[in-house]
């Protein structure tokens, strides 16, 4: 029924279609050009998903040769139908000058709107944007901000820029407690950078409690 509605033009079957070719649990079964074939078609008829998914198969190379400049036009054509995730992805295009003209301008641009609908990965890049000054005007108080979002959804390097943030007093009050809650909740998860960082934090800790103490004696 579903190949029959995908024959006759119907969009959403052709999405779907598309997707069980690609995503099929029997390996066996699966054909990423029979996939390519149908989200192009669906795509073309403006599915948001379609359009989406056919800049991937652009993008890695899936089912059809390789061209970023066909990536970054699906996943425009998806961006400014607000899915977020080709929002992000067009941000890396523009930062990296993938497909697209190298711009952090415009990389900013999409990152901000991918943040605002919600997407974590955004949240984190657009912060380490506005920490850095890269592509805007530099603040440190809404990078913060930014990061503190995506540590909260579970991204890892937003765990750990945070713990860093809180560590140096950056964009927030100063404070070792808070560092190392979110350094630990980072290092649980195997970021070796943020062992270290809690690891030199208890030194400087330890070395400043035993200075007190000689002090008060």
């Amino acid at each position: 029924a579903l190949s029959k509605l995908a024959a006759s033009g119907d969009a959403d079957a052709q999405f779907r279609l598309g997707y069980r070719f690609a995503l099929c649990k029997d390996k066996r079964r699966r054909n990423l050009k029979r996939a390519f074939s149908m989200w192009k078609a669906a795509a073309e008829q403006g599915h948001l998903r379609a359009r989406f998914y056919l800049g991937t198969c652009y993008d890695f190379g899936s089912g059809t040769r390789r061209n970023l400049k066909r990536a970054m036009f699906w996943y425009h054509q998806a961006a400014v139908a607000n899915h977020d995730v080709a929002q992000y992805n067009l941000a890396l295009g523009y930062r990296d000058g993938l497909g697209v003209p190298r711009s952090q301008r415009m990389a900013v641009k999409w990152l901000r709107v991918s943040a605002a609908a919600g997407n974590p990965e955004a949240q984190n890049d657009l912060g380490y944007c506005l920490h850095e000054g890269l592509g805007v005007r530099k603040d440190r108080g809404h990078a913060f901000r930014w990061y503190f979002r995506a540590a909260k959804r579970g991204v890892l390097r937003a765990q750990f820029n945070v713990g860093l943030c809180y560590r140096d007093g950056d964009g927030v009050k100063a404070s070792n407690l808070k560092a190392r809650e979110w350094l630990r909740k980072a290092a649980r998860r195997g970021h070796a950078q943020a062992r270290d960082v809690m690891t030199a934090i208890a030194r400087t800790t330890q070395t400043d409690s035993r200075a007190s103490s000689t002090s008060a004696r």
